[in-house]
């Protein structure tokens, strides 16, 4: 059951103690905010995924063991939240003691590197958390934080994807998020339902999907030849020597952004940045856009082997074992057949729905190209989509009313112009 919402004038009561607590401590206590927002928002976080009333003393301890804060690490004239996070909120006060922590932890996120990722990956959590109302994050961003901070937070909350069952699922996630209802359903109501010229400028807001670079796109005759070659191998070798050794990464954005589509990122080392980049390919001057779902075979491959090598042999020491009366031999057909039932339930445990791992490719007429990976397929398919729009508005069309016949003028002026009814045919000379 949801609780009751909590008072704008409390939020910004705790906003403004947290506020003083880090003035008065300078660097150190603000430090020690930011450790004690980390828990409660992991905390909270935890109890989302796993749709706790409430959370566990355990966990808590862990979380505060392993960011080396205590219980009386922050105190405000309010209490202690962390105290209240592991013992309960008794009233409106320390739950607003909580949010508002919650609330400073996406204003830390926001303030990453990867924060808009990061934020995006914690929205179904924080929707959840929204919902139940006991420490609301997005109602405690709203009267906690700084007008910047909250104008990309609800930048956020706006752009991002909303994944649901039905459209009533989703049209009560956008009225968590505070977002615009752009759906015609009949749930909606009439006055948060769009103006044509709203809609469309809605379809042609800037969409982003983050991931990784992989590399440059190549033709398809190129790819064919490293393949063939052991060029790829040695690429491909030399890439994962980097990334574990050397912790290369590459994050970037892909951002759809009117008629043109921006690819902007960075390459980095050990944690320092080498170079940064940014591409830009006009839609009109894309040759080829390749969007794949990669699924991890291992798991699905072992588990295969497992159940086949244990079915099979074990059934052949079984049926051995009953006809020589070796009971021994018996039992170790069972256990294979046992073994291998148990290491398919193990891979399930371990990877439970594997996700595909996608891959974007964009190459332009000029034979420029990038290859995107690591790319969320939701937010994916939607940029896809979006560009798909954007390739069918850019087809050429010519309008019925252009194919206009000239006037034809007469060859000779108007009023030597002779009618039908008057024309006559030359009388031969000489007649009377």
């Amino acid at each position: 059951m949801a609780e009751s919402p909590l008072h704008p004038e409390v939020l910004k009561r705790a906003a403004d103690e947290y506020a003083r607590l880090a003035e008065a401590g300078g660097s150190t206590r603000t430090q020690e905010l930011d450790r004690a927002a980390q828990v409660v928002a992991e905390v909270l976080l935890d109890l989302a995924e796993h749709r706790s009333a409430t959370a566990a003393t355990h966990v808590v301890d862990a979380r505060m063991l392993a960011a080396g804060v205590e219980t009386k690490t922050v105190t405000v004239p309010s209490g202690r939240p962390l105290e209240v996070l592991r013992s309960g909120a008794r009233n409106e006060v320390e739950r607003a003691l909580v949010a508002t922590l919650l609330a400073r932890h996406l204003e830390t996120v926001l303030a990453r590197r990867d924060g808009i990722h990061t934020l995006r990956a914690m929205l179904p959590s924080l929707d959840w958390l929204e919902f139940v109302g006991l420490y609301p994050p997005y109602t405690a961003a709203r009267h906690a934080l700084d007008g910047e901070t909250l104008a990309r937070v609800d930048e956020v909350l706006a752009a991002a994807p909303v994944e649901a069952p039905t459209e009533a699922v989703a049209l009560a996630i956008r009225a968590l998020r505070g977002a615009p209802v752009l759906s015609e359903s009949p749930l909606a109501t009439p006055s948060l339902r769009p103006t044509p010229s709203e809609a469309q400028e809605a379809e042609r807001a800037p969409l982003s999907v983050a991931g990784e670079l992989e590399g440059a796109q190549r033709s398809r005759v190129l790819r064919v030849l490293l393949t063939l070659t052991p060029v790829a191998a040695v690429m491909g070798a030399a890439r994962a020597v980097l990334r574990v050794a050397f912790v290369m990464r590459s994050p970037a954005t892909v951002t759809l952004d009117g008629d043109v589509l921006r690819v902007k990122g960075h390459t980095e080392v050990l944690g320092r940045v080498l170079r940064e980049y940014e591409h830009h390919f006009p839609v009109d001057g894309l040759a080829e856009v390749d969007r794949e779902a990669r699924y991890a075979w291992l798991p699905v491959a072992a588990s295969v082997f497992a159940l086949s090598l244990g079915s099979i042999y074990g059934a052949q020491r079984a049926i051995e074992g009953v006809h020589g009366q070796y009971f021994g031999l018996v039992a170790l057909g069972l256990g294979c057949i046992a073994g291998g039932l148990f290491f398919d339930w193990l891979m399930r445990a371990l990877f439970p729905g594997v996700k595909g791992r996608t891959r974007l490719g964009l190459r332009a007429v000029d034979a420029r190209g990038v290859v995107l990976t690591e790319l969320p397929i939701s937010e994916l398919d939607r940029l896809v989509d979006a560009l798909e729009v954007r390739l069918k508005e850019r087809t050429i069309r010519v309008p019925r009313s252009s194919y206009t016949l000239p006037r034809r003028e007469p060859a000779v002026a108007p009023d030597l112009a002779m009618s039908a009814a008057t024309e006559r045919d030359p009388a031969p000379p000489g007649s009377a």
